[in-house]
């Protein structure tokens, strides 16, 4: 055994637990979802063992004070002399496994009011144990692992998606002209909105003429979603018809399951006041917040104005950015996809299919750039927005770690 966990260091990480083990239990029973063959009970042995091994490379710490230097040596002595110590077929899993123990512990200190050190520690504390993130598709892939075929099927045919879906594939019927110009003409807008029995936001002009597609953004990216995946045929240029897919779509089956989940996903992500061209920060940003809500930690108000502390160096684009990100929960939220206001969650049936559009969106590197390595992707968009000049965008990138 290493020196680190020697058995007098058990004692040690029992008394610094001594406080904290009841509320910390609690805590966990209540905010985070411990696997049921762990249970909380196995979590607090494992950092009583760690705590022990830390008090005794470093008998000056105390757990509500942690300095990075502590958790420097948590990380890189303390949890890998616990995995030697185990003798795991699995050595980098059981050291993740560990370390967010001790992420979690973190976060109740700093969130029921008991952590006693500065901000600052608190906040490189979590950075350090957090580790490398995991990729937004793989936190998607395993939250839709939990829900089973019934439950998806009976939220994602109910959903808004695929309810605009039916009434475009039922106005078309076995073909529909349409001018050369749009993928609808302005009399088959209107008739579909009267078709349509959800209630949704509308845009008449002021003389209350036929509208326009373009006038009905969440319709006209439901038409182009539909013409992608193959629901509709727009290829004659003048004719919409049915596309291949179209036949049996709504079908409790793997393939057409599939289907709806790319429109239902992408239906969500995609923000259709740039389906052509411009910048979105609610788009590069929305994977994120839903990530946040399928963990269990929905994004409330709160979390968003931090979103503009975090961004400070965007200056007044930062708050601009995170109201966008607002409007585009909120008008979610209104067609039922989303909580109708903060937290923001969405219901696990959706789960399924915003991992397929991630994941799908994530091997087209559309994602990539926001928070990793390298510019992120949205930088030159709200930089042009602002009108800055060479000289500020290049100050605004060398703050941003020369990014």
């Amino acid at each position: 055994m290493d020196d680190t966990l020697e058995p007098g260091s058990y004692a040690l990480g029992r008394q610094a637990m001594a406080d904290l083990r009841a509320p910390f239990t609690t805590w966990l029973d209540e905010n985070v979802h411990v696997d049921e063959e762990v249970g909380p009970e196995a979590v607090v042995e494992a950092l009583t063992v760690g705590a022990g091994g830390l008090l005794t490379l470093r008998p000056q710490a105390r757990l509500t004070r942690l300095t990075p230097e502590d958790v420097d040596v948590l990380v890189t002595r303390v949890v890998p002399a616990m995995v030697e110590d185990a003798g795991t077929d699995e050595p980098e899993e059981m050291a993740e496994d560990l370390q967010a123990v001790w992420w979690q512990l973190l976060t109740f200190l700093g969130e029921t009011g008991r952590w006693e050190g500065p901000a600052g520690d608190l906040e490189t504390n979590l950075t350090l144990v957090a580790g490398e993130p995991p990729e937004l598709s793989e936190v998607f892939a395993a939250a839709a692992e939990d829900v089973d075929e019934g439950e998806e099927d009976e939220t994602v045919l109910a959903s808004f998606p695929v309810r605009a879906a039916q009434a475009v594939l039922a106005h078309v019927g076995d073909g529909l002209e349409v001018p050369d110009d749009a993928e609808l003409a302005g009399d088959d807008v209107t008739a579909i909105l009267a078709a349509f029995e959800h209630p949704v936001p509308i845009t008449a002009d002021a003389e209350g003429e036929p509208q326009e597609l373009e006038d009905v953004p969440w319709l006209r990216q439901v038409v182009l979603l539909m013409l992608g995946l193959d629901l509709l045929d727009g290829e004659d240029g003048t004719l919409l018809v049915p596309g291949a897919e179209a036949d049996g779509w709504l079908d409790p089956t793997p393939e057409p399951r599939e289907l709806r989940r790319q429109l239902v996903g992408r239906f969500v992500l995609d923000d259709p006041a740039t389906l052509d061209e411009g910048f979105s920060i609610a788009e590069a940003v929305l994977p994120t917040v839903l990530a946040s809500a399928v963990t269990g930690k929905p994004f409330d108000d709160a979390a968003l104005d931090a979103l503009v502390d975090n961004a400070a160096v965007l200056g007044p684009a930062a708050g601009v950015a995170v109201e966008e990100l607002r409007e585009r929960l909120s008008d979610l939220g209104a067609l039922g996809l989303l909580s109708e206001s903060a937290p923001w969650t969405i219901a696990r049936g959706f789960w399924p299919a915003i991992a397929a559009a991630v994941e799908d969106e994530e091997e087209d590197d559309l994602l990539g750039g926001l928070f990793g390595d390298g510019e992120p992707h949205w930088l030159e968009g709200v930089m042009g927005q602002l009108g800055l000049g060479d000289d500020q965008v290049q100050q605004i990138r060398g703050l941003l770690g020369g990014r």
